[in-house]
């Protein structure tokens, strides 16, 4: 696959960072200096440049020139529900890097969680169970409670993931009318069982009892489309 020169400059202005050591605030050569360095026109850098401002690995100051700047992660997490939609990531892929965010961090954070966030999360249960009897639970109510049970973390980047991936997966459930069944309050209530038993087998078990249901209603909804589509097509012929 052909690399593209704005991609080429892109990666050259990387490479040069890293080669130099270069820190955030530090300066960098200008865009005429880069173009000479890698034998290509202003416009290509100009472009490289921009679009490296944009994910916060250069910040060009007027009047000033390059410099290195603070990246973090907030562009990457901004543009990731647009890429995954544009990349037609299927819904279980998202669930399961999500459940196993949650596996993984569940018995770091229950060392963490204070008797006020575990009231907090059985406050949460009871509000899920009160809603239950009326219809569907407020999606608001389960994305509360999986923030408030890694919030003790103070781990932004978590956090941010959890919640993404949250919301990828609660705007894609929406699309593919996937149900909101009973069987969630009882998973969140063992969730905090187990976080209180202090039991880490238990805590990362209930995490996975409560995702599973999800995974296979999924699953089916897709072998359900898949079965539609081979039929209609054998139809046409």
């Amino acid at each position: 696959m052909r690399v593209s020169l704005t991609q080429q400059a892109q990666d050259g202005i990387r490479e040069y960072i890293a080669e130099n050591s270069l820190q955030p605030g530090d300066a960098l050569p200008s865009e005429g200096a880069f173009s000479e360095l890698f034998s290509m026109s202003k416009a290509t850098v100009r472009e490289a440049v921009r679009q490296l401002e944009m994910l916060g690995i250069v910040q060009a100051k007027r009047g000033k020139g390059l410099y290195v700047g603070e990246f973090t992660f907030d562009p990457v997490l901004k543009v990731l529900p647009y890429q995954l939609r544009i990349d037609d990531t299927p819904l279980l892929e998202i669930l399961q890097v999500r459940a196993a965010l949650e596996q993984g961090m569940v018995t770091r954070a229950a060392q963490l969680l204070s008797e006020d966030d575990l009231t907090a999360l059985d406050d949460l249960v009871e509000k899920m169970r009160e809603t239950s009897h009326q219809g569907d639970i407020p999606p608001e109510i389960d994305r509360q409670f999986h923030m408030t049970l890694f919030a003790p973390l103070n781990n932004v980047l978590l956090n941010r993931l959890i919640e993404l991936f949250w919301q990828i997966y609660s705007e894609f459930a929406a699309e593919t009318e996937t149900p909101v069944n009973q069987h969630v309050v009882d998973d969140h209530a063992e969730i905090v069982a187990a976080i209180r038993s202090g039991d880490p087998q238990r805590m990362t078990r209930a995490i996975a009892v409560h995702f599973a249901p999800i995974s296979t209603a999924i699953e089916l909804k897709d072998s359900d489309v898949v079965g539609y589509v081979s039929l209609s097509t054998k139809e046409s012929l």
